[in-house]
């Protein structure tokens, strides 16, 4: 047997068979002392903790402990803790896994008898969502007004009232015209991208019983045409709908939504899908979404050529990234409006069913089987992508709920992961997340759905009402010190320009025209030093933990880092849109981490192939990784940091040392140093 086959094993979660691989593997080794020895031991201790056999982890840490490895015998001592914790505790007092989460519970107290239910939802809520329409069209009319405006511009330096009245009539038109062309769009979208396939009640019938009753009975009562069926074979849990009239409606979900979804479940999608159709929201999410859509798919195909041209390949990469920018912008444009539909969704959809449970539970099983396509550094998936605003869940804000999901899956650890709903209730940052997504956190949507529970006389899921009873024992003060501590750092160099605006303004009777832009880069530049030195706190503090600890901390920073110390192994890297540098793969006994590896300008720019030499010798390998923990879209340490466990090649360490505190300050003493040199050849030139 292999150490190869034993990994696989173990990735694949079968730790019965790595774990007979393995104790094969090590019965046959000659040398004890091996780093190959080394790794079968610590992927065994992995894999008797899984499956709950701590006693036989600890004989195998006991031994590592006494290693000549000085890292090998911290983690082997860290383990111990955690280990003989796990086998010490009472049955009573270890966490019980809700099954609910893996199957369907039929039984009475998780679903009422009946459907089509009347449930109570704050009336501000519907009138959000009639001003959310509103808005939202007169936002779409308005930005086409002040293209057509600009483009105008272009043919007359005299803009008249004629000019007025002509601009508005072509906006109003255009807008009607997108408005009904919108569906066709996005059918020509979704089937030269992702090969849609039409299905009937009958094919659907075969999948989910369920779920075609919700649909002819919500068509029957609301005397409208089934609307249509639409099929995508993505592994990916994807459910959206679009059209612009009711009798013409489209709702389509993937392979991957059944795949993790039960019947109930999959009925309640469904039925969430038919609120929107019922609350008049998925005609203008249409409408919007359709020159959405356009864009995305515009910058798809603009960074495929950057990638397949022979030349000009710089001029390619500018042009895609303009066209994700204006893409991603342009999601605001959606962000209220559905939001506002989300939360009446939800409330149809758990009157229609009966069962808010169920959609309780789809949420986040969707966010595990979002997991491989939703991580940083790995390929995004289009589909997930480009139906943000149209989908039942934004994946951007599902990494970490599916993370959570993952862990609880596995039930193999002595904290509580659906903790994990603590940040987004109670945490301050959650509303600055909220802002930058197209749907309510998971968090949000489960509180409300808990509620309905509660009207129905039903036990909620996760013991979501115990979560909720946590907010008395939150310590608010500190919650709310450490949002404004978070916010002066977030907004230190918006501070340090606004400061020079007003400096300049005072001092421009005594200097030149240059003053504004030299003291512009001077408080731009102090601003990002300010942060940089806030951000990252020195590791005085350090503390060893886990990646379940981090995530279920309500009082997790989004803007500063707290210093950490995490075991485990590295997965693999990558780079990412959103952040300079590679983002590293990290599995610690907990679950998965992201983490930030920024190099010097050396490894980096001059010379990065050593840097991609380390990379590839850490790869499968056991190592600490120390940085700083922020709780953002999803869990990430900006790394200082990164050493194996045990090296048996001293000449040939691998090892990674990252430089966020350098390259911060570097960029931010440019721009100080620039503006202090116009500063002073402005003063002598003019």
């Amino acid at each position: 047997m292999s150490l190869k086959a034993g990994k696989e094993a173990l990735l694949r979660k079968h730790y019965t068979e790595a774990i007979a691989i393995l104790t094969e593997y090590s019965q046959d080794s000659n040398d004890l002392t091996s780093k190959d020895y080394v790794q079968a031991q610590i992927w065994l201790v992995s894999a008797y903790k899984k499956t709950g056999r701590a006693d036989k982890a600890i004989a195998i840490c006991e031994q590592l402990e006494a290693h000549a490895d000085p890292q090998l015998q911290k983690w082997a001592q860290k383990s111990l803790i955690t280990l003989r914790a796990a086998l010490d505790a009472p049955t009573d007092d270890r966490i019980r896994r809700n099954e609910d989460v893996a199957s369907v519970i039929k039984s009475d107290p998780r679903r009422y008898r009946k459907k089509d239910v009347t449930l109570s939802l704050p009336s501000r809520y519907t009138y959000f969502l009639i001003a959310a329409i509103v808005l939202t069209i007169v936002a779409i009319i308005g930005l086409q007004f002040l293209i057509s405006y600009g483009i105008s511009r272009i043919f007359t330096d005299y803009f008249s009232d004629a000019w007025v009245k002509i601009t508005a009539i072509v906006s109003v038109v255009f807008s009607v015209l997108l408005f009904f062309m919108s569906p066709w769009i996005i059918d020509i979208t979704q089937k030269q991208y992702h090969r849609i396939q039409w299905i009937t009640l009958a094919d659907l019938d075969e999948k989910s019983p369920e779920a075609v009753e919700i649909i002819e009975n919500f068509c029957e009562k609301y005397n409208i045409f089934v609307p249509r069926l639409g099929w995508i074979e993505d592994d990916a849990p994807v459910a959206f709908t679009y059209g612009v009239i009711s009798n013409s409606a489209r709702i389509v979900v993937s392979h991957g939504l059944f795949a993790c979804l039960d019947d109930d479940e999959i009925a309640a999608v469904y039925a969430y899908q038919l609120g929107r159709i019922r609350n008049k929201s998925f005609a203008v999410l249409t409408f919007v979404s359709a020159p959405v859509q356009v864009l995305y798919y515009i910058y798809v195909l603009l960074s495929r050529q950057s990638y397949r041209a022979k030349s000009a390949k710089q001029i390619w990469q500018i042009a895609a990234t303009f066209a994700n920018v204006l893409y991603s912008l342009s999601n605001y444009l959606l962000v209220w409006l559905s939001h506002a539909s989300t939360i009446v969704s939800d409330r149809f959809a758990s009157e229609v069913t009966g069962n808010p449970n169920a959609l309780a539970r789809a949420l986040p099983k969707m966010a595990r089987q979002m997991l491989p396509f939703n991580q940083p550094a790995m390929p995004t998936n289009r589909l997930l992508e480009s139906t943000r605003a149209l989908g039942i869940c934004d994946r951007q804000t599902m990494t970490a709920i599916g993370l959570a999901m993952e862990i609880a899956h596995v039930g193999q650890t002595d904290q509580d992961p659906y903790r994990v709903f603590l940040w987004e209730l109670f945490n301050p940052w959650r509303r600055w997340l909220e802002i930058h997504s197209t749907h309510p956190l998971v968090g949000k949507r489960l509180k409300f759905l808990s509620g309905y529970s509660k009207q129905l006389g039903l036990l909620t899921e996760y013991d979501f009402a115990e979560l909720l009873k946590e907010e008395k024992k939150l310590n608010k003060k500190a919650l709310y010190q450490n949002f404004w501590r978070d916010l002066l750092i977030q907004i230190s160099p918006v501070v340090g320009v606004v400061i020079a605006v007003i400096a300049a303004m005072l001092l421009s009777q005594l200097y030149n025209r240059w003053l504004l832009l030299s003291l512009l880069m001077i408080g731009l530049g102090l601003g990002f030093m300010l942060q940089g030195s806030l951000r990252y706190p020195d590791f005085r503090k350090v503390a060893d933990t886990d990646l379940v600890s981090l995530m279920i901390d309500p009082y997790a920073s989004y803007v500063q880092g707290a210093p950490v110390q995490i075991p485990g192994e590295l997965l693999g890297y990558g780079t990412d849109e959103f952040y300079i540098g590679y983002m590293l793969r990290l599995e610690d006994q907990g679950g998965l981490a992201f983490i930030n590896y920024i190099p010097n300008f050396r490894q980096w720019i001059i010379d990065p192939s050593n840097t991609i030499k380390n990379l590839e010798m850490l790869c499968d390998r056991s190592v600490i990784a120390t940085g700083w923990f922020r709780r953002g879209k999803f869990p990430i340490i900006d790394l200082s940091t990164l050493q194996p466990i045990m090296e048996d090649r001293p000449k040939q360490r691998a090892s990674l040392t990252s430089y966020h505190q350098f390259w911060n300050n570097i960029g931010s003493s440019i721009l100080v140093l620039l503006g202090l040199l116009l500063l002073l050849l402005t003063a002598r030139l003019f």
